[in-house]
C-alpha cells in the first residue's frame, strides 16, 4: 500500500518523508501502530488518542480518498493496493 503524509507530518520530527510503500496492514489502527513503531512517540501522539485506542483528534486519515470517519474509523480494513493519506487538522484563517 502507499502511505502519504501531508503538511508538518512530512517533517523529520514525524515521518520525514512525503510518502512510502508499506506492507498491507489489517486495518488503520494496525497501520498506525506500525508507523508509530517506525517513527516514534511524537508520531504516535499525533496519530492516536492518549490511551491509544482510537485515532487522534489532530489527524485526518483517508483511505482511497474516503475519510475513515465515514467508514469504520480506526478499524477501517486495508488492502495491499490501498492509498492511505494522513493529514494534520488545519485551523486558522
Amino acid at each position: 500500500m502507499t502511505v502519504k503524509f501531508f503538511a508538518y507530518l512530512r517533517d523529520a520530527d514525524f515521518a520525514g518523508c512525503s510518502q512510502l510503500d508499506w506492507p498491507a496492514a489489517e486495518d488503520v489502527h494496525q497501520l498506525g501502530r506500525q508507523l508509530s513503531d517506525r517513527f516514534g512517540e511524537k508520531f504516535r501522539g499525533e496519530f492516536f488518542t492518549p490511551d491509544g485506542t482510537d485515532l487522534g483528534e489532530r489527524i485526518i486519515v483517508l483511505v482511497n480518498g474516503r475519510r475513515t470517519t465515514f467508514l469504520n474509523g480506526a478499524h477501517t480494513p486495508l488492502k495491499e493496493d490501498d492509498v492511505v493519506q494522513i493529514f494534520p487538522v488545519v485551523a486558522g484563517g
